[in-house]
């Protein structure tokens, strides 16, 4: 399970990625230039910009920021900086933070491989609020609360930010009430908390076994956090040899929370002259402890993992850790065509069947030394960027006590595709950005003399599909995209004029919807490659332009919004010459909610199990199970939506379930493995014996002020529907009746239709009740009353209580009579 670690930290091929040795950083200088602007694309002068390089140790998963370099934007929004280049994807990470008194903090990724060009959008800022409590809900005050990890999107790819404490801007202090905020938090980012306070347990929020890499557990605008602290507990023991039992010091201990989860923000504590070790501030429960290496060499004991169960405030003492030589592994890793070793490659391993692994990277020889205790393992994870990730054989290696064993993995180099951009006029282009699409390995920008260099995945993953090398300059409106034939080293870029696709967003009644996030997707062979260079977003009336599009080929152009889903078109500007309409782009209201269960195959709750939802039109939502296997997905969107689960408990359950925005009751059943996909339609709730829903939805005013011990009778139906006609005028006929037997009567338009149409038709027909429209969502109308189809009544007694819906009409005078009886 560590490889599931390691590419957490990873996080994605464009984010913060880490290493275990110490970086060796090159002398060459490099330079990441880049612009920051508003959200309507407007450069934003007086920004400060700072350079964090990031120093990880994947052993300890431990990471720190350094501060490398800071400037403030010019009138243009425009910045440069500069830090020493070098090594490989775990060994040369940054993160470039940007940050405007009265706006959301802003940032992006920066591999330390080469020159770069970012924009980063600042828009206005939303809080991050809420408490921090213990075990029995009272207020912690003074806690030390900081932002361990933030994501955003930025063109259909994630965007990442680590804290480690150090930042000023992602750190807080709990105050008497317990309560935190933060009030620099863009509207569209997630977020994950770390909480420290002396004598209580560190608690960090972020549970990689439970990321899917969309979303963090946290939302902008959030303020009903709630997080407990415990008092903390702690563990004292000794190492010693297994053998002889002589204490060993120097070691550096771990504890995990169960297996296979670190707590960030918890170091590896080493152990005193003696063999003696303390280590506090941990959570309740059930805690493994590890030895682990120092960052960059090979630990000279091993010791298999130790159980600790701890309880709150409270000392566990008295336990030892044994510690043997064990035996090593030596994995040596070469080039699959030179045979050359490959050096700086990420190694690890887990027990065979699963389990705690280890791991370490290749020195120059391209061998990877890892202790390991005697057992059974398998090579989990290997990979270096320029290399193709491969399913590596399952092949089970025998470690012995004393012994080393070697074992030999070869990497598959990338084709490497280099080249030349040049203008319609001949003239080299400087400041380029290049991708190849789809399937290649990041991107990068020509450099002063128009040159550049970029990886695509091996030809033999996929014969069929036709890789282009895309280039686009935004500030020129240049772009190209070229054909890479199947051995195609070398490749030259003439590029021309690019087409400027425009378009608006609106929502399902043709209102524009400003600040919706766009970008585009450029399409080869079936296969998509997000354009995250670029994304746009949408000024007052809903109106985009994006620049630099080669001409051509197919794409798609993706938008979402906050509260509302996402979509997207297809378009093709074959004929096109400097601009293509797009067409208009709906996005439909998030304003319904799913709720459910989670079970395993037996049919028993399952907590803490991940959830997530997608579909057509659909926003991407993500929540957790809480302890009774229940979750509510908010403001999803009516239509037919995909609920996904699963939980990694020693075993990956997973499942997934069919159904409609705003169902509830949905029953999500999660097994090793799962049956094909079930459908649970949407059914609303049954409102029999429950209070009237808040009339507000009805309009203003609909239900006469005295209605206090009278029975309500609400009757939802569709001027356009004969049934619905019917119902209404059978029901002006028994007006006077209704009236004497103390029954008020409204009539509720439920389907989206023209108001003065409707008027004229009541007028006509001498409706002699109260007849409204409902003002907001139509399907959530539906839902929440529980309206199962039209015409629908609703009958109350006189405290206003359900007492019967969905009857015919001709059926009434019975209900009437059912509650006379009854006395209601």
């Amino acid at each position: 399970m560590r490889q599931i670690w390691i590419m957490v930290l990873c996080m994605s091929s464009a984010a913060v990625t880490f290493a275990n040795a110490v970086p060796a950083w090159s002398a060459e200088q490099i330079t990441c230039t880049g612009k920051i602007v508003n959200e309507q694309g407007q450069p934003i002068a007086g920004v400060e910009v700072k350079l964090y390089r990031v120093a990880v140790e994947t052993e300890s998963l431990s990471y720190k920021l350094g501060l490398a370099q800071e400037r403030t934007t010019e009138a243009d929004g425009t910045f440069a900086l500069k830090t020493e280049g070098g090594g490989d994807e775990y060994s040369g990470q940054a993160i470039i933070l940007a940050g405007k008194e009265g706006l959301a903090l802003g940032w992006a990724n920066w591999r330390l491989q080469a020159d770069s060009e970012v924009e980063i959008a600042l828009g206005p800022p939303t809080v991050l609020a809420g408490t921090v409590v213990d075990e029995a809900g009272n207020p912690i005050s003074d806690a030390d609360v900081g932002i361990s990890f933030m994501l955003v999107q930025a063109g259909g790819q994630p965007r990442y930010l680590v804290g480690d404490m150090s930042l000023e801007l992602l750190t807080a202090k709990s105050d008497a009430e317990g309560k935190f905020s933060f009030n620099r938090i863009p509207a569209a980012a997630s977020a994950e908390f770390l909480i420290k306070k002396s004598g209580r347990a560190t608690i960090s929020t972020f549970d990689p076994q439970n990321f899917q890499g969309g979303s963090l557990q946290y939302t902008g605008g959030q303020t009903d956090i709630k997080i407990t602290q415990p008092l903390g507990a702690t563990i004292e023991g000794v190492v010693v040899e297994k053998v002889g039992g002589k204490p060993v010091g120097g070691m550096r201990i771990m504890a995990l929370r169960g297996r296979n989860q670190p707590t960030f923000g918890l170091e590896p504590v080493v152990s005193r002259e003696n063999g003696t070790f303390s280590i506090g501030g941990l959570a309740p429960g059930q805690h493994l402890l590890q030895v682990v290496s120092p960052p960059g060499e090979t630990t000279a004991w091993i010791a298999g993992p130790v159980e600790v169960l701890t309880e709150a405030g409270k000392t566990q003492g008295g336990v030892k850790v044994e510690v043997t030589k064990g035996g090593v592994l030596e994995v040596l890793v070469t080039d699959s065509v030179s045979g050359q070793p490959v050096e700086g490659a990420t190694v690890s391993v887990q027990p065979a069947g699963g389990g705690t692994g280890s791991g370490n990277r290749t020195d120059k020889a391209g061998i990877a030394q890892v202790r390991l205790a005697p057992g059974e393992y398998e090579i989990a994870y290997l990979h270096k960027q320029g290399y193709s990730r491969q399913r590596l054989p399952q092949d089970t290696i025998t470690v012995e006590d004393g012994k080393t064993v070697r074992v030999e993995q070869e990497l598959t180099s990338l084709p490497k595709i280099t080249g030349v951009v040049r203008d319609d006029q001949g003239r080299l282009v400087a400041g380029a950005r290049i991708k190849v699409c789809p399937w290649g390995q990041g991107e990068t920008t020509s450099d002063s003399e128009g040159r550049f260099e970029v990886r695509r995945d091996a030809p033999n993953r996929a014969p069929s599909v036709v890789p282009y090398v895309v280039a686009r300059h935004f500030e020129r409106n240049l772009a190209a995209a070229v054909e890479i034939g199947e051995d195609q080293k070398v490749v030259d870029v003439n590029m021309t004029t690019g087409v400027t696709c425009a378009g608006k967003v609106v929502d399902v009644d043709g209102k524009p919807i400003e600040n919706a996030r766009v970008y585009l997707t450029f399409w080869s062979s079936g296969h998509g490659s997000s354009m995250a260079h670029q994304e746009k977003t949408t000024d007052a009336d809903g109106y985009y332009e994006i620049k630099a599009v080669p001409r051509h080929y197919r794409y798609s152009v993706n938008a979402g919004a906050e509260g509302y889903g996402q979509d997207y078109v297809h378009i093709s500007p074959e004929d096109a010459r400097d601009r293509f309409m797009v067409e208009t782009i709906s996005l439909a209201t998030a304003d319904l909610s799913i709720s459910g269960i989670v079970v395993d195959s037996e049919g028993k709750p399952v907590d803490n199990a991940q959830v997530s939802c997608q579909g057509r039109g659909q926003p991407h939502r993500r929540t957790q199970t809480d302890e009774n296997g229940q979750f509510t997905l908010e403001s999803v969107c009516a239509g037919k939506i995909t609920i996904s689960s699963y939980k990694s408990v020693g075993e990956y359950l997973y499942g997934r379930t069919e159904t409609e925005g705003g169902a509830g009751d949905v029953r999500v059943v999660i097994s090793q493995r799962p049956t094909s996909t079930r459908y649970e339609p949407k059914r609303p709730p049954s409102l029999i014996g429950k209070p009237l829903p808040d009339s507000k939805a009805l309009g203003a005013g609909l239900l006469p002020g005295d209605t206090e011990g009278k029975r309500l009778l609400v009757c939802f139906w569709d001027m356009q529907q004969r049934p619905s006609r019917h119902c209404l005028t059978q029901l002006a006929k028994q007006a006077e009746m209704l009236k004497d037997k103390g029954v008020i009567v409204v009539a509720v338009q439920a389907s989206k239709m023209d108001q003065k149409a409707l008027d004229e038709w009541v007028k006509t027909y001498k409706i002699p009740f109260p007849v409204g429209m409902v003002q907001s969502s139509f399907e959530k109308a539906r839902f929440s009353w529980g309206i199962r189809s039209l015409p629908w009544l609703i009958l109350t007694d006189r405290t206003h209580i359900i007492r019967a819906a969905g009857f015919r009409v001709n059926e009434l005078s019975e209900k009437i009579r059912e509650m006379t009886d009854g006395k209601p």
